[in-house]
């Protein structure tokens, strides 16, 4: 990569790298285009997309008006064309009159049409992806992937719902500030997400509890816990699951394992951070829980979960006992896995 190391540590501008892969990737782009973006560049869009529109109107419209009294009656409803009464028409009025504009004008105007929207689309994923940086001071010089960064855009640019842009911003962000966060198989998981399986994903998210970097959804010895006090039901996980969000079976579990000496075990769920001092020799601890797949731990980093106290208060009562005492806090920063929490550790009734 062709950038200013701006310390010599392999550090460079989050802005200048943005700029890089997208040139490398879709086409030249400049800081001026990021730097107008919350203020001109809506107008913009809306602008090019409606002309863009009224042209196809207008080209269906003439069609309509030349051919009307040879078909009996078309009407131009609701962007929709209906015959009304259609005739038989014959060969060479169909060539002289229904092919008015041309195919191949007809074809240019639709082609033109959709690339913008393309574009639009691009532009508009790289321009939260810019906003997400913002702060960033530097970032690692590593390069992307190249077959990464073309999947990726080729994704982009089919996204036309905002707040799917903004999700898609964030994963080219995280993925400038530390290569390889996301994978293929995670970008072609997160395309094919139906809203509804969306939606289930993010409310089981706040429900991750993280340890060691992994993160599962504690499920407990009761069976029917999660689905009538905290509603995640067993329709939820056998989606999850099935879609390759989450892994279940009677393989996959954690536990906390006896040691020789005193330990303390830390766990951390959305903004809190649970510490459990767990005494010398104690008995090996089996917690029944569903792992996030890898593509759902990369999902995560995404979400600002919201873990409910008494769900937390479930899971800490079911691994306390005369030799483990658990408590928690409210983080207050976490840099490169170091956690400042606030104090005194908190009781869990």
């Amino acid at each position: 990569m062709n950038l200013n190391d701006i310390l010599g540590l392999g550090k460079v501008l989050p802005i200048d790298k943005l700029i890089d892969i997208v040139s490398n990737s879709v086409g030249k782009i400049s800081k001026p285009f990021f730097d107008r973006k919350d203020v001109d560049t809506k107008a913009y869009e809306i602008e090019k997309l409606a002309e863009a529109r009224a042209k196809e109107m207008k080209i269906m419209a003439t069609a309509v008006k030349e051919n009307f009294q040879i078909t009996g009656g078309i009407e131009y409803k609701d962007e929709k064309i209906a015959i009304s009464s259609p005739k038989e028409l014959l060969f060479e009025t169909q060539q002289t009159n229904l092919l008015t504009p041309s195919l191949e004008n007809r074809t240019q105007d639709r082609v033109s049409f959709q690339e913008a929207k393309k574009q639009l689309n691009i532009e508009n994923v790289t321009a939260f992806a810019a906003e997400e940086l913002r702060n960033e001071e530097a970032v690692t010089d590593e390069s992307l992937d190249e077959d990464w960064t073309t999947r990726f855009f080729k994704i982009a640019e089919e996204v036309s719902n905002e707040e799917m842009q903004a999700l898609w911003g964030k994963i080219l962000a995280g993925e400038i500030k530390q290569p390889k966060t996301y994978s293929l198989r995670t970008l072609e998981l997160i395309r094919n997400l139906s809203k509804k399986e969306a939606d289930i994903f993010m409310k089981v998210a706040n429900y991750a509890i993280n340890s060691n970097g992994k993160n599962y959804l504690f499920k407990g010895n009761d069976d029917n816990v999660m689905n009538e006090k905290f509603n995640i039901s067993y329709t939820d996980i056998a989606l999850l699951t099935e879609v390759g969000l989450l892994q279940t079976g009677d393989y996959v579990k954690h536990q906390l394992l006896q040691q020789t000496t005193e330990r303390q075990k830390i766990f951390v769920a959305g903004n809190i951070i649970l510490l459990a001092n767990i005494k010398a020799n104690t008995p090996t601890i089996k917690m029944p829980v569903n792992v996030f797949s890898n593509s759902g731990n990369e999902l995560l980093k995404l979400i600002n979960t919201t873990p409910p106290i008494d769900y937390l208060t479930y899971f800490a009562n079911s691994i306390k006992n005369e030799n483990v005492d658990i408590k928690y806090a409210y983080i207050l920063a976490n840099e490169n896995d170091q956690i400042t929490h606030s104090q005194p550790l908190l009781e869990f009734k």
